[in-house]
């Protein structure tokens, strides 16, 4: 018959075991407090512009292209496509899927409406097509 040796553990004082938890605690918050000012400051920069809004003003804003956040935590940006009391509907772009999305009105937090100036100036060509322009129709 075959006697196979266990390992003893080895045994370290009371104190040695709780330095060594006491630096390996320090070492672990020390790199926490170092990597939450520049997640402050990403968060910071990524805040989109735009103006603040209610919700019942989007309404008269359909096609507008809004930033919406939730109570989930999530942003999502968009053109909103309907407005009703209950929902929302956003035209998500393709980076997003191109899909539409239905955000309930009691998971929005803040709404911002894109300020979109070359979108909303028409085009030199488009005046004159529409007859506003000097130019001679055929």
């Amino acid at each position: 018959m075959t006697r196979h040796r266990i390992p003893r553990v080895l045994k370290l004082p009371a104190f040695a075991l709780a330095a060594a938890a006491s630096v390996l605690a320090c070492s672990f918050a020390g790199g926490a407090h170092a990597a939450a000012p520049k997640k402050a400051k990403a968060a910071e920069v990524a805040q989109p512009a735009g103006e603040p809004v209610e919700y019942e003003a989007l309404e008269g804003r359909i096609g507008a292209q809004v930033v919406i956040e939730t109570t989930l935590n999530t942003v999502r940006r968009g053109t909103l496509v309907r407005y009703t009391n209950p929902t929302l509907t956003l035209q998500l772009g393709p980076e997003a899927g191109s899909i539409e999305l239905s955000v309930p009105h009691e998971t929005v937090r803040s709404i911002r409406v894109i300020d979109t100036a070359a979108s909303a100036q028409p085009a030199a060509g488009d005046a004159q097509e529409k007859g506003n322009g000097s130019a001679k129709k055929n």
